[in-house]
């Protein structure tokens, strides 16, 4: 990659707007979330446990589809949240050739550190659970998600050199858009490969094609005050940043509870059960790892510990406590009521009977106390239903933003990978899903019927803004098919 000069004047004027207000010119908009893209494809061409997306060459022929058959003849896709799963990416920079690579691509974005710097800030953790969430460490991450999924960002680059534009809202999964280090690092990206395909200097790219059509969003997008655009993860408490963006050093971001868990427990366990984190109903996860591994299940809730005093150290008390309190009913009180029981039968045993009648007395104490441990099983369905609930539908959230905002007739979001839709009349509310697999755990099935999901909105002859239902992008066949969803009450 060509060096840029750092002198390019990057556009930041929508930095930190909340929500960021728009009038884009009568394009049709294409809406799509919860890409999750991770580190993608290594250089044995295989993918990690922690990698969600595999949709590549599906994802570039639905951009053909969108350029070829869109009403007018430039087009907005705005990807809602989620779209680099930077909690999932976990590789580190090991030779020399991955420091100096390191060192060079944070030069056009105006960070510069020696090669010895870069090696002193990876810790010990971060060999183990990935780097974490610096401005420069995020940059090496996007970076490396870049290169795993090379052909993607390929077909972004040349959606922005046709001509279209490209807005990205902050999710929980990408909070590490924050940092203009790495909206700026995208951008760069993007102009260099337009660049190398049309020989015109990268700078001349950034002023005059990139700034000018991509846009990222800290929080929300209003379009015309009209639809409001937003992931939706500030309406679930264990996904919602609690205070300000930064920790109290204003070097890291501040993590909400979700993705601590991510980092420290989930990113561990998919490595043996990839795609553990897509199952649902979420509330399932616990029960599939009981289920299929007892003893891995226990040493998970045991690893749960360790990182209850990095969440206290992190002022996240309430989830810690809860968690613990599921811990205690799952595993401790159970065992400790069965050993109890146990030791103060054979005690009991040892005082009314002697020697002689112990052995089958206490073959039927144990049978009957092992209904004990069964309890660990209830416990863990019990409160996997209560605490590990997935998220609820955000409707009624919409209708707070409906009710606040008489002016909006469209709400869309994403963050629950449920996809939505309800017409109340005078308005659209719409959650637009996620193009990751979906294992549904009551049937052991991949649900890929209602993934690859997108809304495309356009304006009629009256210049007034009408969603179509929402659609899926069928790649066997080449074209976006009407979503067929159940309406329940």
């Amino acid at each position: 990659m060509d060096k840029a000069p750092t002198a390019v004047l990057w556009d930041n004027d929508a930095y930190g707007a909340s929500p960021v207000n728009i009038h884009p010119p009568g394009n049709d908009l294409f809406i799509i979330s919860d890409l999750h893209l991770a580190a993608g494809l290594n250089i044995c061409n295989n993918y990690e446990g922690t990698e969600n997306f595999f949709a590549d060459h599906s994802f570039v022929r639905f951009l053909d589809h969108l350029q070829n058959n869109c009403v007018n003849s430039t087009a907005v896709l705005v990807i809602n949240g989620d779209f680099i799963d930077f909690v999932r990416i976990t590789t580190l920079p090991v030779s020399d050739e991955d420091f100096t690579t390191w060192q060079n691509i944070l030069v056009p974005v105006g960070v510069n550190k020696t090669i010895e710097e870069l090696k002193d800030s990876v810790s010990k953790k971060e060999k183990t659970y990935g780097l974490k969430t610096h401005d420069y460490k995020s940059v090496w991450k996007l970076h490396v998600c870049i290169q795993g999924h090379y052909k993607l960002f390929e077909r972004l680059a040349k959606w922005l050199m046709d001509g279209n534009e490209l807005m990205i809202t902050k999710g929980n999964h990408d909070l590490e858009w924050y940092w203009k280090e790495v909206r700026r690092y995208l951008q760069y990206w993007f102009a260099n490969d337009i660049a190398q395909r049309t020989s015109v200097p990268v700078a001349e790219v950034i002023s005059k094609t990139i700034v000018p059509k991509t846009l990222f969003a800290d929080d929300a997008i209003i379009i015309d005050n009209k639809i409001h655009i937003e992931h939706g993860h500030r309406f679930e408490n264990t996904t919602n940043v609690k205070g300000e963006p930064l920790i109290d050093n204003k070097l890291e971001l501040n993590l909400p509870f979700g993705s601590f868990f991510n980092r420290y427990l989930i990113n561990r366990v998919e490595l043996l059960y990839p795609y553990l984190d897509n199952v649902r109903p979420t509330q399932n996860i616990l029960l599939v790892l009981f289920r299929e591994r007892f003893p891995f299940a226990i040493v998970m809730l045991f690893r749960y510990l360790l990182l209850m005093w990095l969440l206290i150290r992190k002022r996240i008390f309430w989830q810690t406590l809860k968690y613990l309190i599921t811990f205690l009913l799952i595993v401790v009180l159970p065992i400790a009521i069965t050993a109890f029981a146990i030791f103060h039968d054979w005690s009991s045993t040892q005082e009314s009977n002697g020697k002689k009648s112990f052995a089958s007395e206490q073959a039927l104490s144990i049978v009957k106390n092992l209904g004990f441990l069964f309890l660990s099983y209830l416990f863990a369905r019990i409160m996997a239903l209560v605490k590990l609930k997935s998220p609820h539908s955000f409707y009624p959230d919409a209708q707070e933003i409906f009710y606040k905002n008489p002016d909006i007739s469209i709400v869309t979001f994403g963050h629950t990978h449920n996809p939505e839709q309800v017409n109340n009349l005078t308005s659209w509310y719409f959650n637009t899903g996620t193009w990751i697999p979906i294992y549904e755990s009551s049937s052991t099935e991949v649900r890929m019927d209602r993934t690859f999901t997108f809304l495309h909105i356009n304006r009629n002859d009256k210049g007034e803004f009408k969603p179509a239902p929402l659609q899926r992008w069928n790649d066997d066949a080449l074209r976006a098919d009407d979503l067929l969803l159940n309406e329940r009450k």
